[in-house]
Parts: structure tokens; C-alpha cells; sequence
């Protein structure tokens, strides 16, 4: 059957793709990019750079190991849309979580989606060592549809500069020792991160991932480096 969906073909390579069986980069034509990588052979990617959308569009795997803008992103759905250190413990009976006031603070919106974890070492910088949720301290593993939906939600931030009072809700049926009613337990071991409709959390780079044969991958790059071994790079719009 034809295939009569512009939208459709363009996302699929149908304007183009590239095999290459060498350690070699391979870089899309002028207002491309690359849309699906097909694996001939087990490959270890060297090189996987995105076309960094951030706010503006989804993210997709990266070989990159952090998530700094010094370093091309925030990318990988590792953070979020962004993080912020917790300073201090939140009041159940306001929702209110005091954060750390900085700049990074002005991507904080109303009807983000909130993670709540632990660990000195998820300072939004440190993407291979995951995300550790901290259900006592109130995380929610957000569900957003169906009976089970439940999830918390930024209503506002205010104070200091960019941002020290954030006032969170808790949307769907309360569970017991989760939620709103957990966040005096919060203390600066904390981490915040903020979901919304473009980006994700919690994951990792592709830094010597071996991807087998047979597979194939799919996302927006700008540049693609395998090792020697065969795959078909797609182009698309």
C-alpha cells in the first residue's frame, strides 16, 4: 500500500540514508538530520551527538556524560527540564518545598510533573549514576492516566531571586507514607526534578553501549560515529 503521509515518510529516512562500515563520522544534509540508525552487526557508538531541542522538543540517547550546557546539553531525558537542590524540610500543610535559589530555577513551571530523590551525588551533572526516588520523603512515581493516576505537581515558585518556595500538589488518590504528607522528611540530601511534556528522567549515556545486531534506533542526531562495523543511517526532516 502507498504511503501517503508526508509527516509519516519524513520521520522514517525516506529522504535519504548513508551505509557506512567504518569508524568513521557521518553527518546528515543541510536541514536534516538523522531520524534512525539500523545496526548490520553489534556496533559500539563512539559518537551520537543530538540536535539539542531542550525546551523546545524532545531529547533523545547521547554519548555525552553529563547534562551542563557547557557541554551541548541539557539532552538524554537525565534531569528533567531541570533540578534543584532541596534546602531545607517542606510543610505538608502548604506544599511548600524551599529549593536553592538559582538561575536554573527560571525553567520551573506550573504543571511540571516533581521527582523527589536522594544521593550527594545527583546534582544534575552526574547522568550515569541514575536517579535514587525518596518515596520518604514524599516521591511519587508519576502515573498520569487511568484510576491509578497520581503523580505531584508544581503549582508556583516564589522568593529570592529566581525562585526559594516551591509550592507543590499532589494529584490523584493519596497513598499511604508517599506524597505531599511525606515532605517534612526532606532535608538537603534532596533532589528535585521537573518533568514536563518534552523531557524525561533517569536516563543514562550510550558511552560503550554495544547495540546488536538487528537493532534499530530512533531520535533526532547531527552526528553519528560507529565503530567499524556495517549500519544504515535514515535522514529525515
Amino acid at each position: 500500500m502507498g504511503q501517503n503521509s508526508t509527516e509519516i515518510a519524513y520521520s522514517f529516512g525516506q529522504l535519504g540514508s548513508v551505509f557506512t562500515n567504518l569508524a568513521k563520522p557521518v553527518y546528515p544534509p543541510k536541514d536534516h538530520v538523522i531520524v534512525a540508525i539500523q545496526f548490520l552487526a553489534d556496533n559500539i557508538p563512539t559518537v551520537l551527538e543530538t540536535e539539542t531541542l531542550d525546551t523546545m522538543g524532545p531529547q533523545f540517547p547521547t554519548h555525552q556524560d553529563d547534562e551542563l550546557k557547557a557541554d551541548g546539553g541539557p539532552d538524554a531525558n537525565f534531569t528533567g527540564t531541570t533540578w534543584a537542590a532541596v534546602t531545607n524540610v517542606g510543610v505538608p500543610s502548604t506544599g511548600v518545598i524551599p529549593i536553592a535559589d538559582v538561575v536554573a530555577n527560571n525553567q520551573i513551571k506550573p504543571g511540571q510533573i516533581v521527582l523527589i530523590t536522594t544521593g550527594s551525588s545527583e546534582d544534575g551533572a552526574d547522568i550515569d549514576d541514575g536517579l535514587t526516588e525518596d518515596a520518604a520523603a514524599g516521591h511519587i512515581t508519576p502515573v498520569y492516566q487511568g484510576p491509578n493516576k497520581h503523580y505531584m505537581e508544581v503549582v508556583s515558585l516564589s522568593g529570592g531571586t529566581y525562585g526559594t518556595s516551591l509550592v507543590v500538589k499532589e494529584v490523584g488518590t493519596p497513598v499511604s507514607g508517599a506524597g505531599i504528607a511525606e515532605i517534612d522528611h526532606l532535608d538537603t540530601d534532596n533532589t528535585l526534578y521537573f518533568l514536563d511534556s518534552y523531557h524525561g528522567a533517569g536516563g543514562t549515556t550510550v558511552e560503550g553501549v554495544t547495540f546488536p545486531k538487528g537493532v534499530t534506533i530512533y531520535g533526532r542526531w547531527t552526528a553519528f560515529k560507529p565503530a567499524a562495523a556495517p549500519v544504515i543511517c535514515y535522514f529525515g526532516k
